[in-house]
């Protein structure tokens, strides 16, 4: 059914709206708000890979003008909010969105792989401005996460009549740009994901599914993180820092791949769902099996673990 002329710009005002509601939540306080807070970005996926790119754009905006109305005027939250979640849902569905013609006709679509990589860029682009911006302050980015954390506790510590801890204690500043970066990266395909099932099941996506076993990595990431992890075990000081922080963001890519290896795996089993149901609660339960995703997304670059597992079918899982 065709829109009116109208429609899109409706829906892409009120896609805005919505994830700017979203994204202000937070201040609400509560579990729930924090949820509405991490599903921010979902409005906008839904307008961009329902109506396209220049939907996307006129809902980031309108979410950046909700912001900055909703906060009294600060631009400073409205530019957050533009760089963390309207400028990747743009930069996501404008990529996914790409199309060409083969010669019999059908589309080929831009993949997935290119897609993870160009919001890691982000990622790592994000990472190298922050340190570049707090290069003057007392022991830079680092000692500026240390003494953030130690305001954030210290009235906490003042409150049971116990002396404000160090800054040098909170040893998670080392990684904790990292794993923001981790977070927000993962929130970005959550939603984009979640975007994409829902306009499916209505029968208003643009392209199918992106699927996981389409997921391929450039052959230059594997070096480049295996000097990261070694530099950040190895470098002291900035350059150690960075290089720890820059391998944390590094290994999503790889643990996505690691990921599909999961799925084509399970694929090839008759107890497909037993296998992926399981392997979700250990992920969830305990943690460490990212790291066991992150070996499998380096082996299967190397060595193609999903040929291996099944050579004549694609994964049919979404990304």
């Amino acid at each position: 059914m065709a829109l009116g002329p109208a429609v899109p710009l409706v829906v892409a005002v009120g896609g805005g709206l919505a994830s700017a509601f979203f994204y202000l939540s937070v201040t609400f306080g509560g579990m729930g708000a924090l949820i509405l807070g991490y599903l921010a970005p979902l409005p906008l996926f839904l307008t961009g890979l329902w109506l396209g790119a220049p939907a996307v754009m006129l809902a980031g905006l309108a979410g950046a003008a909700a912001v900055m109305l909703g906060t009294s005027g600060s631009m400073l939250v409205a530019l957050s909010y533009l760089v963390t979640g309207a400028a990747p849902a743009i930069l996501v569905v404008r990529q996914s969105l790409l199309a060409r013609s083969r010669e019999d006709g059908t589309l080929e679509w831009y993949p997935p792989g290119p897609v993870l990589m160009g919001l890691t860029g982000m990622g790592v682009a994000a990472l190298l401005a922050a340190v570049i911006l707090t290069l003057g302050e007392p022991g830079g980015l680092e000692g500026l996460m240390r003494q953030t954390l130690a305001r954030v506790v210290e009235p906490a510590f003042r409150s049971q009549g116990q002396p404000a801890p160090n800054p040098e204690a909170f040893w998670v500043a080392a990684v904790l740009p990292g794993l923001v970066a981790v977070s927000w990266l993962v929130m970005t395909i959550v939603n984009a994901v979640l975007a994409q099932g829902a306009l499916m099941r209505f029968g208003r996506n643009r392209r199918p599914a992106m699927r996981l076993a389409e997921l391929e990595l450039p052959k230059w990431l594997a070096p480049l993180f295996a000097v990261s992890v070694a530099a950040a075990s190895a470098v002291p000081g900035t350059v150690g820092f960075l290089a720890v922080n820059l391998a944390l963001i590094l290994a999503v890519p790889f643990a996505f791949a690691g990921l599909s290896v999961v799925h084509v795996f399970a694929n090839s089993k008759s107890a497909r769902t037993l296998i992926l149901v399981g392997f979700y609660v250990m992920l969830f339960l305990f943690g460490w099996p990212i790291l066991l995703l992150v070996g499998l997304g380096m082996i299967e670059q190397w060595i193609g673990l999903r040929r291996r597992f099944s050579p004549a079918a694609p994964g049919q899982e979404d990304e």
